[in-house]
């Protein structure tokens, strides 16, 4: 009988058997089990290439190791990757024909990764209209309506990540993108699995979950695109009584909204119905009460604001429901009024320390004045020139800016005041203010340059630099609240933001 190489050597080879992987412990879990709940990526794919079949074990709770990575997919979405991948629908626990199997998809959903989401359905195609048997019968079209951060329409970008959405280079807008992508798309993957039902469980089962109630109040349009077109009869849904529409304004969701008033006039979908009497009085009487759980949707600067954004969604009402409107507002008018007169107050009294500065300056300019004609010894200099100018400019702007705030202060504070007059006041005194405070830094460095530049060259660099830092400053801190002033009160009408169908392909695939 040949000997083994190994002894030969001296040394013993042993080769673990993979049926020793399958041990389990108290909780019924087995290695992969563990290397899931640690995240111990490495160890989990070590483990499944050396046994397959471990991906199908159950522990004591009756998870595999890929619903243990579901739900922990927030924190090791890698593991839940690779387990959605490695994991077949094979015996023991077929686990993709399971009843609870749609439990693991509606884990992932929530934690946002709707990539591996699409990837199960795309193999699994009966998941998509399945219901949670653990989440009050909820399906992924209704947690997906319930999500509108993970919706173009609903996220919630800087201004800075907003103008550079489209570009891929950033690492969070660009998961922020793919992730709305993948959103969209598994929604699509469900509507087109629902299309094949019968009209009456096409009702019953977005009925049911209220996926449409909740892709209205949450503002989410790219669901409601994809569900009127698959299914233009939901147009006429009702839930709890109401119109979408109605529940559109009384969330305060101008997308949503101004989806439903483009598809009501679009002359090809004739099928569309007009607002009944009922639901007329419905829309307004929603958009004469105040809601303040709105506050967080409208992302609008300050109470004011909030008071100019709701004036915008009844401006064009029936004057019956004014006073109506007047009293369920009279604390955000409150609100409103106090911010106003803080902000005018603070910011009028930084524009006369401005005005006070750029004042003295005019008259003790660098170098000082010659003593027989008066004139500054430094006229010649360019870089007087430019101090002389930005110090003019300065005091202008600051006092502009004094006047404004000072007309703020002794308005009237009616109600209709907050919708155009306050706001463009505000507007105005905050970008002149930013401008004195601008030309005054340009003055400073200009004198400083006169007085300096003879004996220390170097000096304009670092001087030019330092008084740029207010001003980025003042940029950073300040420029997305007058953004959002601006777009609040010169932007586009709230109820017209887009074309029915634009951004998405909400064609049916064969």
């Amino acid at each position: 009988m040949a000997s083994d190489p190994g002894e030969k050597q001296g040394k013993s080879i042993h080769v673990e058997p993979t049926g020793a992987l399958e041990e389990v412990d108290c909780d019924g879990r087995t290695a992969l089990h563990n290397a899931v709940l640690c995240g111990r990526i490495r160890m989990v794919k070590a483990l499944v290439r050396s046994n397959p079949r471990l991906t199908q074990l159950r522990d004591k709770e009756g998870r595999a190791p890929f619903g243990i990575s579901a739900n922990e997919a927030s924190m090791h979405k890698e593991i839940a990757w690779f387990l959605a991948k490695s994991t077949t629908d094979d015996e023991p626990s077929h686990p993709a024909s399971d009843p609870f199997a749609i439990e693991d998809i509606i884990d992932l959903t929530y934690a946002g990764h709707h990539d591996i989401a699409y990837y199960l359905v795309g193999r699994y195609p009966h998941l998509l209209t399945m219901k949670s048997t653990t989440h009050s019968g909820r399906s992924i079209l209704f947690v997906l309506a319930t999500m509108e951060s993970h919706f173009h329409s609903g996220s919630r970008l800087s201004v800075l990540e907003a103008l550079i959405y489209k570009f891929p280079i950033i690492k969070r807008v660009h998961e922020v993108k793919l992730r709305n992508m993948a959103a969209v798309e598994l929604a699509k993957q469900v509507c087109m699995a629902i299309s094949d039902m019968h009209s009456t469980e096409i009702t019953e089962f977005l009925r049911d979950g209220d996926s449409l109630f909740q892709a209205t109040i949450k503002g989410i349009s790219e669901i409601l695109k994809l569900c009127i077109q698959f299914f233009p009869e939901l147009i006429r849904f009702r839930p709890n009584g109401r119109s979408l529409p109605a529940h559109a304004v009384r969330h305060r969701q101008a997308r949503t909204l101004g989806f439903f008033l483009q598809l009501s006039s679009t002359a090809e979908l004739s099928l569309v119905p007009g607002p009944t009497d009922k639901d007329s009085e419905d829309i307004m009487i929603a958009a004469a009460s105040y809601f303040p759980y709105s506050d967080s949707v409208t992302k609008v600067a300050g109470a004011t604001f909030q008071m100019q954004r709701e004036l915008q969604w009844y401006k064009d009402g029936d004057v019956t429901y004014w006073a109506g409107f007047v009293k369920k507002h009279e604390e955000l008018l409150k609100k409103g009024e106090k911010w106003v007169k803080d902000t005018a107050n603070y910011s009028m009294l930084v524009s006369t320390l401005i005005a006070t500065v750029l004042f003295a300056a005019a008259f003790t300019v660098p170098g000082g004045n010659d003593d027989k004609t008066g004139v500054p010894l430094l006229f010649a200099e360019d870089s007087f020139l430019v101090f002389i100018i930005s110090d003019v400019l300065g005091l202008f702007s600051s006092m502009t800016a004094i006047l404004l705030f000072l007309a703020i202060l002794t308005s009237r504070y009616e109600p209709e005041d907050f919708l155009e007059a306050l706001p463009k006041k505000i507007i105005k005194g905050l970008c002149f203010l930013f401008l004195s405070l601008a030309f005054m830094l340009v003055a400073f460095t200009a004198s400083l340059t006169l007085v300096l530049e003879e004996r220390v060259e170097w000096v304009v660099i670092p001087i030019t630099l330092l008084a740029s830092l207010p001003v980025v400053l003042f940029i950073i801190l300040q420029l997305p609240l007058i953004y959002q002033m601006v777009k609040s009160t010169y932007g586009p009408n709230i109820f017209c933001l887009e074309g029915i169908w634009d951004g998405v392909d909400y064609t049916k695939k064969d």
